[in-house]
């Protein structure tokens, strides 16, 4: 589907830094909403606590500094794209919330999906949406000889029940690694930014990793990090509606974050879009 996702890239400065937004949007298109199950209403809910409520903002900053965003403009209750196709290596099938949503985040039955049907939308959906996110690390490496990708979530106050980690005690920012591909020097920066912004940060808790396109996989020239923000810090985790206090945890997590990672990669100036 060629309106499932966006690539926005900046007008001057251009940086190695890419943005992935895998799960801010609300879209449910007609065609795989009438494979749901679910009554106008507890789908809206659904949506309220699936959905990772104004990422694409919060991140906006990335596109501001020269960075590139990847955005994804389906729901993820349509097909998730941080998921493994094959449900056999993913964790997250067991409480059907693999690459394509069969159960709630409260474990009801979400929708009814066949054997078709799923191949159907990784083979549209899926597949052409991590084609495209491999070739703009691609283009990032011919140009800079490097890339970050910066996987950029929220997350709820109080634990989902389907999520893996059900402790209580839960962090403002919740910084997710991968052992091959997330320096540590890149963790520390951010911790200490985030921390200095006033903060309570966790590294992979409550969760863990971050999206490395598998083309990239073992390339020692890209680099990813997951940020996870949580909710209540900037929205009313039962709307969606962003809270008083929005503005002000924007502009401090673009101060940590920024700090910590457009300063770290190769930028490069358009002198061609400023004259």
């Amino acid at each position: 589907m060629a309106d499932s996702f966006d690539v926005v890239t900046p007008q001057r400065a251009r940086c190695a830094l890419i943005a992935h937004v895998p799960h801010a949007s609300t879209v449910v298109p007609e065609r795989f909403r009438r494979q749901m199950l679910l009554d106008d209403a507890a789908l809206e809910r659904e949506l309220v606590r699936m959905t990772d409520w104004h990422a694409e903002d919060l991140f906006a900053w990335v596109l501001e500094s020269g960075g590139t965003m990847f955005v994804n403009r389906l729901s993820r209750l349509v097909l998730d794209p941080e998921r493994f196709a094959d449900d056999a290596g993913e964790s997250m099938a067991k409480v059907g919330q693999g690459v394509v949503y069969t159960r709630t985040a409260d474990g009801r039955e979400l929708a009814r999906v066949t054997a078709r049907e799923r191949a159907a939308r990784i083979r549209e959906v899926y597949a052409p949406y991590h084609a495209a996110l491999s070739a703009q690390v691609a283009l990032a490496l011919e140009e800079f000889g490097e890339c970050m990708v910066l996987d950029c979530h929220s997350f709820a106050t109080i634990p989902l029940p389907s999520e893996p980690s059900q402790a209580l005690h839960r962090p403002d920012v919740c910084i997710g690694t991968d052992a091959g591909h997330t320096p540590e020097a890149l963790v520390v920066g951010l911790e200490e930014a985030l921390a200095r912004e006033g903060f309570r940060v966790t590294r992979d808790m409550p969760f863990e990793g971050c999206l490395v396109p598998a083309e990239h996989r073992g390339d020692p020239r890209v680099r990813a990090v997951m940020i996870e923000v949580r909710r209540g810090l900037y929205c009313d985790e039962a709307t969606g509606e962003r809270s008083a206090d929005y503005a002000r945890v924007r502009e401090s997590l673009r101060r940590a974050c920024e700090s910590a990672t457009v300063g770290s990669i190769a930028t490069n100036i358009d002198r061609g879009a400023e004259s």
